[in-house]
This record gives structure tokens, C-alpha cells and sequence, in this order.
């Protein structure tokens, strides 16, 4: 079985549902100054080549947890039509326990799987000094095993171990995080304004904290995940339910989308005028 290559960190049927009526999406690294807004079609962007794969020291890459991730998403398709539909309609969705639960997994594996996530909580240079660190102790412990501890000095190897180190974290998830979000349910924010849009970012779930508290455990606190140009599904309000929120004014969709902006490196949305619009706040 060949062994896949381009690993999306955001799920091409995520992408699809920004992209214009010619299926195209208008992106920009927007921390570059000037900017540049470019198009691509939503397998082109937001993937890096074995990003789930881990390496073993002879070379071999294991990609399980990219199949496992690709579960997940093909699961979480109809969970997410489930949400889409009927918030369009203007009804409060209705899914099943095992559909909440699918969709909490997903959401939280959709909040810790991006590279500037996993940066933002250890960057390369501080896993590389946690490495050293642990070489040196090493060194001093077993200096008989000098020339096998050299093996995993070497910039490959430190690289090579990082990348194990941070696949293998995505199965280690607290439960009491997952309880939490089973505690607060499901909001679903549908954009009723005509011409307004959701953007799609580089990491793409944004935590809004309150004053004094980023505890999701706080009602105060929210995070959300834009599943398509006008509808975001987030964590509820704290009776375990589904509530559907329809925006009265611009605010709500203005306030995510720089929140986004703010926390990632790469946006994207169906709308030329809103990514230039979003990388270039007044």
C-alpha cells in the first residue's frame, strides 16, 4: 500500500465549502507586508507533505495517523451536513449522541492538529533544547552508550524525533477536555447578512476568552471553528444541547474573522475584497 504524501492539516471538505461558485479560494500569507492575495483550489493549500507520518530511525514512514485522521473527517462529513442543513433552513439541528460525540472529536483534533498550534505550545527551538537536555543527562548516565546516544544527536535525528513526538501527542488528549465540550454542547452561528463571509485560516478554531478567565469550563469563554463561508459551529453555552445563534449585524462574523487572522500565518475565504479586506485591517 503506497503511502500517502500530502497531508491537509485543514480537511479539503472544510476548504470546499469556502470556495467561490467557480471553486476557486483567494489566500495570503498575510504576515507578509505587502501581502499578496493568490488563488488555489482547496486541495492546493493549508497541507505539507507527511505532515501525520511518523519516521522510524531507518527512514520508514508510518502514516497511521494520517488514516486515522482521514476517518475521522469522512465520519465527521455527515455530522457536519447534519449541522449545515438545517441552520441554513433556519432550524436547530438535531444529531444523534454518538454524532455529539463525533463532532467534539473532531472539533478538538481540529483545534490541536495544525503546525502553528503545535509550534505556539513548543516551538522547534525549544524542543530542540528539551532534546539537548536530555541527550546531556544521557551522556552522563550511560557513557558506555556514548555512540548510540550520538545517533540521536545529529540535526536529522533531533528533527526526525520532534516530528514523532508531536504526531504521537495527538492521541493524548486529556477525557476531562472532552468532557468539557460534551458539558457545553454545540453552538451553531449562521451569517444572515447578504455578502458577509467566514474565513478559513491556517489555524482555523479560535478561542474568545472573557476577562479574567480562559477556562472553557467559563460559559464567558468561546471557541469556534468556521465549517463553511456562513455557518462557524462552536462549543455551547453549557446545557450539553445544540442552539442555533443567527448574526443580527456584521460584528460576530468581523470579530472571528480577525481573531483568526490574528493566530494564523495563512487565510483564505471565496472573496477577493475579504481577504485583502482581513489582512489589511483599518
Amino acid at each position: 500500500m503506497s503511502v500517502p504524501k500530502r497531508h491537509h492539516y485543514v480537511p479539503q471538505m472544510i476548504l470546499n465549502g469556502f470556495a467561490d461558485a467557480d471553486g476557486w479560494l483567494y489566500w495570503c500569507n498575510h504576515r507578509e507586508k505587502p501581502s499578496t492575495v493568490r488563488r488555489a483550489r482547496p486541495a492546493e493549500l493549508f497541507l505539507q507533505n507527511h505532515l501525520y507520518s511518523t519516521r522510524a530511525q531507518s527512514g520508514i514512514k508510518d502514516p497511521s495517523m494520517e488514516r486515522a485522521l482521514s476517518v475521522l473527517e469522512n465520519e465527521a462529513v455527515g455530522v457536519i451536513a447534519a449541522l449545515t442543513g438545517p441552520a441554513r433552513r433556519g432550524q436547530i439541528p438535531v444529531l444523534s449522541q454518538e454524532q455529539m460525540r463525533l463532532w467534539h472529536l473532531f472539533f478538538l483534533m481540529q483545534w490541536r492538529r495544525t503546525p502553528e498550534n503545535q509550534r505556539a505550545c513548543t516551538s522547534d527551538e525549544e524542543a530542540s533544547r528539551m532534546i539537548d537536555e536530555l541527550l546531556d543527562e544521557l551522556r552522563a548516565a550511560l557513557p558506555h552508550r556514548l555512540a548510540e546516544i550520538e545517533t540521536y544527536a545529529t540535526p536529522e535525528a533531533k528533527a526526525r524525533t520532534i516530528r514523532n513526538v508531536r504526531v504521537q501527542s495527538l492521541l493524548g488528549f486529556r477525557a476531562n477536555v472532552m468532557g468539557v465540550l460534551e458539558r457545553r454542547g454545540i453552538a451553531v452561528l449562521r451569517i444572515c447578512q447578504p455578502r458577509k463571509q467566514f474565513i478559513v485560516g491556517s489555524r482555523p478554531v479560535v478561542k474568545l476568552t472573557a476577562p479574567g478567565s480562559t477556562d472553557l469550563n467559563d460559559p464567558r469563554v468561546e471557541m469556534w471553528l468556521p465549517v463553511a463561508a456562513d455557518i462557524a459551529v462552536g462549543v455551547g453555552a453549557g446545557d450539553g444541547g445544540i442552539t442555533l445563534v443567527h448574526t443580527t449585524d456584521e460584528t460576530p462574523v468581523r470579530q472571528l474573522n480577525l481573531s483568526i487572522a490574528k493566530q494564523s500565518g495563512t487565510i483564505a475565504a471565496g472573496s477577493v475584497a475579504l481577504v485583502r479586506s482581513i489582512s489589511n485591517p483599518r
